[in-house]
């Protein structure tokens, strides 16, 4: 038989048509292309900024060196000066009178804001003059997030040349010591990433069972024949919810088991707390598929969501990029969003080995958005035919 062009011509048109005819998928061919390269731009285009840290300033001061005309001048003032100047990081100052260094460690934790401590040392200006002397400033870190923390030393540093150079450019006699109160500086990329590969990963699995199970099964009729009998749309939505709370159970054994026994992730805490963390998290997964797959009329536009709902959960959630390298909007994003709790839960109990008192504001955030989502998805289900 011989192959017809015009033939292959039609099917072409035909098949380019039924694409045209398909606003939703138009649309997400135009608008995702330009989504991804926004998020890409600013995510690589832009360092981590206004990283939020703290600085108590133990220096009395001293006489400064008149030869080069600084009189009565504090280096520990120039040295926050110029720190306010980078925007890597953002400066809250501490009153030296009321500090105690005891109790402002367990605060130095990215859960609660900061991420890093720096202890101006006293006689800090009296001594800088002496090249003899050894002076360090101590900072402690928050070193669970690599790429913020490396934007934060790396700001610190460049201020430790910049006061330097106020003086002389002699070999540097001010040190940079650095004290991890979490985190470590030894740990791999893996152990680094861990958090957010179990918490995508589990998102991933959850959202392609739970989207495409439920649409395969409107549109094969089995849910209309569930409706012809005396099940109410309560019932039916309450055991699809469990049937797939056993699913997210499996995977998230799963999961911990090839993390732990195959890659030897970096896991300090408790790892039972670890698993009910992440289960609580793929039960937000099972509404937030079921709510979106409530909308699809086929099996293609039900997977045509799913970019949807993943990109945003991956590139905000703090997963690949740090949440601070982007826009203040986006940034704002993130808090709705369940994978960011999981990734910080998972970081604090992983990395850090921290118990629930460490992020219980965080897990009950998620605990709230993974409400929200198991609701919707039962108000829309009851309200479609």
């Amino acid at each position: 038989m011989s192959i017809s062009f015009r033939r292959i011509i039609a099917i072409t048109r035909k098949n380019l048509q039924a694409l045209l005819h398909d606003k939703r998928t138009v649309g997400l061919l135009i608008m995702m292309p330009i989504f991804l390269m926004f998020l890409f731009g600013y995510a690589f285009g832009r360092p981590v900024s206004h990283v939020p840290i703290k600085i108590v300033n133990l220096d009395e001061g001293g006489e400064g060196i008149p030869s080069l005309g600084i009189n009565d001048t504090k280096f520990s003032e120039i040295f926050i000066e110029k720190l306010e100047e980078d925007d890597r990081v953002d400066i809250h100052l501490l009153n030296s009178t009321t500090f105690n260094l005891s109790e402002e460690i367990p605060k130095i934790y990215g859960g609660n804001d900061y991420y890093a401590l720096i202890v101006i040392p006293e006689n800090f200006t009296e001594n800088m003059p002496n090249i003899s002397k050894s002076i360090q400033i101590s900072t402690y870190l928050d070193g669970s997030d690599q790429q913020t923390i490396s934007s934060v030393i790396g700001a610190i540093s460049e201020v430790i040349g910049k006061v330097i150079n106020v003086i002389s450019g002699e070999e540097s006699h001010l040190k940079l010591n650095l004290n991890y109160v979490a985190g470590d500086p030894d740990l791999r990329p893996i152990d680094s990433l861990g958090p957010g590969i179990l918490s995508f990963a589990l998102f991933l699995f959850m959202i392609l069972t739970v989207t495409g199970g439920f649409t395969r099964e409107k549109l094969t009729g089995t849910l209309f024949r569930v409706k012809a009998t005396t099940t109410s749309k309560t019932e039916m939505m309450l055991g699809y919810l469990l049937g797939n709370s056993l699913i997210a159970l499996v995977q998230s054994v799963l999961l911990l088991l090839i993390s732990v026994v195959f890659f030897q992730l970096h896991i300090v805490g408790n790892i039972l707390l670890l698993f009910f963390i992440l289960f609580i998290y793929a039960l937000s997964c099972v509404g937030l598929g079921i709510f979106a797959s409530a909308f699809a009329k086929s099996e293609l536009q039900a997977f045509q969501f799913i970019p949807l709902l993943l990109i945003p959960s991956m590139f905000f959630s703090g997963f690949i990029f740090p949440i601070n390298s982007f826009p203040v909007i986006f940034q704002y994003i993130s808090y709705f969003i369940p994978m960011t709790y999981s990734i910080r839960i998972s970081r604090a109990i992983m990395i850090n080995g921290f118990g629930f008192d460490m992020f219980y504001m965080d897990f009950l955030i998620m605990l709230l958005l993974t409400l929200v989502f198991l609701v919707l998805a039962v108000l829309v289900f009851k309200m479609k035919k």
